[in-house]
């Protein structure tokens, strides 16, 4: 008979909403998991589901295999990989889940690769309902064999893993992206709904738009042209956009808009610089 593979120990740092989801999955997986938070109860409300809770990042981490830190920012992750080296276990792989800001994400690995830490930044597309359930996307930059062994255990907390390569900043680079785009769309929503009200239109109704029509699908479409700085009208000119965009704060009145005024000058700036023929993805800024 083979001799069968031992079960990862686990460590996760940062109980917030999206990684009590986590854990809670890895609990219901049964996987052991030692939990830290700075905020100790937080930490505590998972210990009736089975985890165990740490006083300290060192002793968080004190045997674990895999350590997934969770917290708010940069400032959060420096300090307490700072904390947490010296517990830990050798071969141990650290993936960081935080949204941080790319030229410090590829500062801290370089350190980290310099101090023989074994370090991967692995951002997550998914709310912490999904973390529990275990579906959503997770990015992943840093070294390959790093990747390869804990590919599997990734995959296994959610649906999908994209691993981006080993530039150690690209993954925190593609979630600020993909972040972006979300609050671009709440922006647009929040517009969609001053003008509806503004009208006495049912904001809920108005919402039903969307199930005929997909503007996501744009993203496609025109995403690839402005990228490649490509204005040659094929769609909309900035002209005519831009007295769509006239008629949509018109038509909000007294509402207040959240992205409507931004799009509006940077569309007034094209054309008084004589680019009012151009197609809509001038918006986007110019080559260099």
């Amino acid at each position: 008979m083979g001799v069968e593979a031992s079960v990862a120990r686990i460590a996760l740092l940062g109980t917030g909403l999206l990684g009590s989801g986590m854990v809670k999955h890895f609990l219901k997986s049964g996987t052991q998991v030692t939990v830290w938070n700075r905020t100790e109860a937080k930490a505590r409300e998972l210990e009736p589901l089975g985890a165990g809770v740490a006083t300290s990042p060192a002793a968080a981490v004190d045997g674990a295999d895999r350590i997934h830190i969770v917290l708010p920012d940069d400032a959060a992750v420096g300090a307490v990989v700072e904390q947490l080296a010296p517990g830990l276990k050798n071969g141990a792989i650290i993936v960081n889940h935080s949204t941080t800001l790319p030229d410090a994400t590829r500062t801290r690995a370089e350190r980290h690769q310099a101090q023989g830490i074994r370090y991967l930044h692995a951002p997550v597309f998914m709310s912490p309902q999904m973390a529990e359930s275990g579906i959503g996307l997770i990015l992943v930059s840093g070294p390959q064999a790093e990747f390869d062994e804990v590919r599997s255990e990734l995959e296994g907390m959610t649906g999908e893993v994209w691993y981006l390569g080993e530039r150690p900043d690209l993954a925190a680079a593609y979630k600020l992206f993909g972040n972006c785009m979300l609050f671009a769309i709440s922006g647009g929503l929040a517009d969609i709904i001053a003008m509806a009200r503004a009208n006495d239109i049912d904001a809920v109704e108005a919402m039903k738009l969307f199930t005929k029509f997909q503007p996501g699908n744009v993203i496609a479409a025109r995403g690839p042209r402005m990228a490649r700085n490509e204005t040659t009208p094929t769609s909309f000119e900035v002209k005519m956009a831009r007295k769509d965009v006239g008629l949509m704060m018109t038509a909000a009145k007294d509402q207040p808009l959240v992205g409507l005024p931004c799009i509006a000058k940077r569309m007034d700036e094209l054309i008084n610089t004589g680019k009012g023929d151009q197609d809509i993805t001038a918006i986007g800024p110019a080559a260099k």
